[in-house]
């Protein structure tokens, strides 16, 4: 869809659907649809789409050549990144988001594989 409606170049790298729980997989899936924005805000031509398993954990990234922005600045009305933080943290995942207007933005989440404790 982004690549016809919006001629947006989308380089989607995906790895093989890892064995983690739902919630981690949603949670990361919520992200990356809330991170679509580049579209709408950042008039990006290129994005890349990473989904990669290391190890114990499963790594988001998504990344575009838009215009970049301040992720420190305050958007009242919108409620994009809050949403992508406050998913991130339901599931212990680190969420990062590095930007600058000018210089496009790369938002990646990273969630560890949930280790049992001891009973």
């Amino acid at each position: 869809m982004l690549r016809t409606r919006h001629q947006l170049a989308v380089d989607a790298q995906f790895d093989a659907e890892p064995n983690f729980p739902f919630e981690q997989k949603q949670a990361l899936y919520r992200i990356a649809q809330e991170a679509h924005n580049i579209v709408k805000h950042a008039r990006a031509t290129s994005v890349v789409l990473q989904l990669a398993r290391q190890a114990d954990t499963l790594l988001l990234v998504v990344r575009d050549d838009g215009c970049g922005f301040d992720p420190d600045a305050s958007f009242p009305g919108h409620l994009g990144l809050r949403s992508m933080r406050e998913r991130a943290a339901k599931v212990d995942a680190s969420f990062t988001i590095e930007s600058a207007p000018g210089q496009g933005a790369c938002i990646e989440a990273l969630v560890a594989f949930p280790v049992e404790r001891a009973r």
